[in-house]
């Protein structure tokens, strides 16, 4: 186990507290989707950043900082990012369109947008643009359980499973995202939305929700309706393809991406198609609260194959405060490697202290002792992810 300032890992870089330098030679592939072919790979290894709207009047204007887009990415937490060995970020980013009708650009998230892929391109970091709100879609819909307590219910928003327009505009969306950075190095794939869930949030029919956690079921329900995921996914494919004929277009499946809703999807329908996945198995374990001390048993950490000429995983991890969570996450991404499967831990630090202080579970940086509030000493986990991002060579 390591012993070093947090702060030095940020402010001055990893690769000097791990020994040795990370290689910043610009080894690019032949074309896009060769990043992502698991015949040689994995190419790509990294994490997660997750942002989302600020809404003023719930946020304030320092907690999520005072921008359109919160949390703030600091540069220092990007170059340690690299520094650490990792060259890719997963953007799970709001969408440009407003939510509300008549679903039309946002000036301020496009900015942001443009300013972090910029950013990530400066310091050597691919980027892959996942929308995970957009057109009849809002952050809430992550959150239902919390409805009530630190937001209101009506702020969940979807209307993406039910209405002709927001789909719509998220074709627009996407057509205007496609042309914007179809010719930026930098950007590895499009995600096209982050965590699909109409199997949980379209309507039944019957005034509930749908709630389906079978395959075939929710397959022969949604057939026809606008909470077909499978179907709208290939027309926004499509619409992207019609701008952009190569960077390779990433689809999740239904059920937050869960692997069991895979066979729905059709990878075939659109030129380089890669499946993302995301996989916190055994939930339990994962998302253990503080005071939960539960262990996994080691079939628990395995990961099959997916079956898909083109799959990576674009979210796995666990509370860092979990027993034996490097040991986790060492098991998961071997079964990765072997698998030649691209891979993006959840999730970065952001560098913005305010946030991270009050919301670091799936922090590497802030260690094993659940009651961190600031950066200590050691983290094991952040020692672990760097051994395993040591192995990337290619660079934008």
């Amino acid at each position: 186990m390591i012993a070093f300032s947090r702060r030095a890992v940020l402010l001055a870089g990893a690769a000097s507290v791990f020994g040795g330098s990370v290689s910043t030679a610009k080894i690019l592939p032949s074309s896009k989707l060769d990043l992502w072919n698991n015949a040689t790979g994995p190419h790509l290894r990294g994490a997660v950043l997750a942002q989302r709207r600020v809404y003023t009047s719930l946020d304030g204007s320092v907690f999520l900082g005072d921008g359109a887009v919160g949390t703030p990415v600091t540069d220092a937490a990007l170059q340690a990012l690299v520094q650490s060995g990792a060259n890719l970020v997963i953007l799970s980013h709001p969408g440009t369109y407003t939510e509300q009708a008549p679903h039309i650009p946002d000036p301020a998230i496009e900015a942001h947008l443009d300013d972090m892929i910029d950013r990530c391109e400066q310091v050597g970091l691919f980027a892959v643009i996942g929308l995970r709100t957009g057109p009849g879609r809002s952050e809430f819909t992550f959150h239902k359980a919390d409805a009530g307590s630190w937001f209101d219910e009506a702020m969940i928003d979807d209307s993406v499973w039910t209405s002709q327009a927001a789909q719509d505009g998220w074709a627009r969306m996407w057509e205007s995202l496609a042309t914007r950075y179809r010719h930026r190095p930098n950007v590895a794939g499009y995600l096209m939305m982050v965590e699909p869930n109409a199997n949980q949030s379209a309507p039944d029919g019957q005034g509930g929700i749908l709630d389906e956690w079978d395959p075939e079921r929710l397959a022969r329900f949604t057939d026809g309706r606008l909470s077909d995921w499978p179907s709208l996914s290939r027309r926004l494919a499509r619409r992207i393809r019609s701008v952009d004929p190569e960077t390779p277009i990433l689809v999740s499946p239904d059920g937050f991406a869960h692997r069991r809703f895979a066979s729905l999807l059709d990878l075939n329908d659109t030129s380089g198609m890669v499946l993302a996945v995301h996989n916190y198995a055994p939930r339990r374990y994962t998302h253990q609260a503080r005071e939960d001390d539960l262990d996994f048993a080691p079939h628990e950490a395995d990961f099959a194959p997916m079956n898909a000429t083109h799959w990576m995983v674009g979210e796995f991890g666990t509370a860092r405060w979990a027993p034996r969570a490097s040991e986790y996450l060492r098991q998961q991404v071997s079964a990765f490697e072997q698998a030649g499967a691209g891979w993006a831990v959840f999730r970065w630090d952001s560098g913005w202290r305010v946030y991270e202080r009050q919301e670091n579970m799936f922090n590497p940086l802030y260690g094993a002792q659940p009651d961190n509030t600031d950066l200590p000493q050691t983290a094991p986990m952040l020692e672990m992810l760097s051994t395993l991002w040591g192995s990337n060579t290619r660079r934008p």
